[in-house]
């Protein structure tokens, strides 16, 4: 199977992120690859084929955080591309972040798979510091606008066997 490249792509990739708050923090980690290298983000990637949605989110929190927690619902869905300099179409993921319950947390935390640090860090200090996402300083502004709503996860995922 040939996979979509992740930079230069043909088509937008689907993604998701694993959103934790606790009270006035949020969980993040701080990316070891590009995009976002070096930038406190959520913990997520891309979406692997037959995976669905939650799974991936769930797969991504353990891989990247050590950590487990039963799922919300989606609490926000970012179309994210990023243009090279000539204005080319460098990255283009459509993340879909998936709330995760922090009353259900199990787990160490501790940085895994591609981070190279994972930590709970104040909403307030997410947004004043300069390397946190910019799609993370986004995603704290929409919940500051508009609070923590989310859509439930049930019928999301559609599986079928005809073509």
């Amino acid at each position: 199977m040939t996979t979509a490249p992740r930079t230069y792509p043909s088509y937008a990739i689907g993604a998701v992120g694993a959103v934790l708050l606790r009270g006035s923090e949020i969980l993040l980690v701080k990316r070891r690859y590009p995009p976002g290298r070096g930038k406190w983000s959520i913990p997520g990637g891309a979406i692997e084929p037959g995976e669905k949605l939650v799974e991936a989110a769930r797969r991504e929190l353990r891989e990247e955080t050590g950590l487990d927690a039963e799922p919300l619902g989606i609490l926000w869905v970012l179309n994210n591309v990023v243009y090279d300099a000539k204005g080319k179409v460098l990255y283009h993921y459509v993340i879909v972040d998936v709330l995760f319950d922090s009353s259900t947390i199990k787990g160490e935390l501790k940085p895994g798979g591609d981070v190279e640090d994972a930590a709970w860090m104040s909403i307030d200090e997410a947004v004043a510091r300069g390397d946190v996402s910019r799609t993370v300083k986004k995603l704290i502004e929409r919940i500051k606008k508009h609070g923590v709503t989310v859509v439930p996860v049930e019928g999301v995922d559609f599986e079928s066997t005809q073509a």
